[in-house]
């Protein structure tokens, strides 16, 4: 397996193959997303069958009644080819935690000693009451479909009981579910059925032909009151180059320290 470190900015493109002209089969990427960026982060060529998958969140953030000074996301990336052992050792993942830890601590010196109303986690959450958000909050992964990011107009809110239940597929309104994106929402109803209405949204599979774009933000439509940030990991599959089972993808994301997603 061969790691790279990429990038440390609001915007990645995926290399097609690796510096040995490897062909990449999943991309690690961990990003931190101020709640009061409207772009949020962009991974650029996101080829169709691609999958992108959440797979682990932090931080919280709130939605309205603070001023925070804005400040961009960051996202770093590593590409994993079949190869030999897999070893993430401290040496070779040292200067990638540090890169991103020093970009979080920038993102966190921003954020007021005092949050506001509206807390969300990236799920939508609110921790105090136990209610999931329908129209601000939380994260949306806007597709390649998307044709860019999406915000928390009428036509995107969530519908029914998605208070009390979740942002569970069968609530998403049909401008969301035509353009494929989603809201990360690990609540499962139906384990036997992944792909039921009645579950939660951790990943979807880009249908766009060619290359895309998928951009990562908060669920929001006015974002000067919003304050807090989140951190998001998130793996992406290229089925095109897979040749092995998934034990790849679980010690790639395994090696993650937990000072990633753990308190800064």
């Amino acid at each position: 397996m061969v790691l790279e470190a990429v990038t440390f900015s609001p915007t990645v493109t995926l290399p097609n193959q690796d510096s040995n002209n490897q062909p990449i089969q999943y991309y690690l990427v961990w990003a931190s997303i101020p709640a009061n960026d409207d772009k949020g982060i962009i991974i650029d060529n996101v080829l169709e069958g691609d999958e992108i998958e959440v797979y682990n969140t932090a931080g919280i953030a709130s939605f309205t009644k603070v001023n925070m000074e804005p400040i961009k996301g960051i996202v770093g990336i590593i590409n994993a080819v079949a190869g030999g052992a897999i070893v993430l050792a401290e040496p070779e993942m040292a200067p990638l935690v540090a890169g991103f830890t020093a970009g979080v601590e920038a993102i966190i010196a921003a954020v007021p000693s005092e949050l506001g109303n509206a807390r969300r986690t990236a799920y939508g959450l609110d921790p105090g009451t136990g209610d999931y958000a329908k129209d601000e909050g939380g994260l949306i992964v806007c597709m390649p479909e998307s044709n860019g990011a999406i915000y928390a107009t009428d036509k995107y809110h969530l519908t029914g009981d998605t208070k009390n239940q979740g942002r569970l597929y069968k609530y998403y309104s049909d401008a969301t579910k035509n353009v494929n994106a989603f809201f990360p929402c690990p609540v499962v109803n139906d384990s036997n059925d992944p792909t039921s209405p009645n579950n939660g949204r951790m990943s979807a599979t880009s249908g766009k032909p060619g290359r895309g774009a998928v951009n990562i933000l908060a669920f929001d439509e006015r974002f000067d009151d919003n304050a807090g940030y989140y951190n998001v990991g998130i793996i992406i599959t290229r089925h095109s180059n897979l040749d092995q089972s998934a034990q790849l993808k679980k010690e790639l994301i395994s090696s993650v320290p937990n000072t990633i997603f753990g308190s800064m």
